[in-house]
């Protein structure tokens, strides 16, 4: 009786082993495509970092006054930078785009900021539309203090928009 059912068996065995074997093949490429992911990622952040704009001040050579440089990779665009009006009140300031290497002029507005002890800040954005900040503010001494903000980003490493 037993042998009478034994390709039976034998057929349900195998159904069973096909079902194990496709969850597992499964399984495995669940785990490709979440490293795929990792992969794609970081690639468009290094070519994010390769591109990215960097904006300082500085001063310029022989006496040519305070500028806002581009000492990064990548141009910057939808530039704008804090001015105050007579009443103190902050206004942003836009300009044309800087090249990586390019500068503009913005001594007057960096120099009352510096000595009214109020913040100089610069907003700008790469190509690809991430948002970035330069902010300078001054301590107890004096001396410029430098922060640069990069774009937020996701849990997935993605910058945020």
């Amino acid at each position: 009786m037993i042998f009478a059912n034994l390709p039976s068996w034998i057929e349900a065995l195998a159904a069973v082993g096909i079902v194990v074997l496709t969850y597992l093949t499964l399984m495995v490429l669940k785990e490709y495509a979440a490293d795929t992911k990792t992969i794609a990622n970081a690639s468009a952040s290094q070519t994010e970092s390769s591109q990215m704009p960097f904006l300082a001040v500085a001063a310029g050579e022989q006496g040519a006054g305070w500028g806002i440089y581009n000492q990064g990779f990548g141009p910057a665009i939808n530039i704008t930078y804090s001015k105050y009006d007579g009443q103190g009140h902050k206004e942003m300031q836009p300009i044309a785009p800087l090249a990586a290497g390019a500068r503009h002029t913005v001594h007057n507005e960096y120099v009352d900021a510096r000595d009214n002890g109020r913040e100089f800040e610069i907003q700008y954005e790469s190509l690809s539309g991430l948002r970035y900040r330069t902010l300078i503010t001054w301590d107890e001494q004096g001396s410029a203090v430098i922060q640069f903000q990069r774009p937020a980003t996701s849990k997935a490493g993605n910058p945020r928009r």
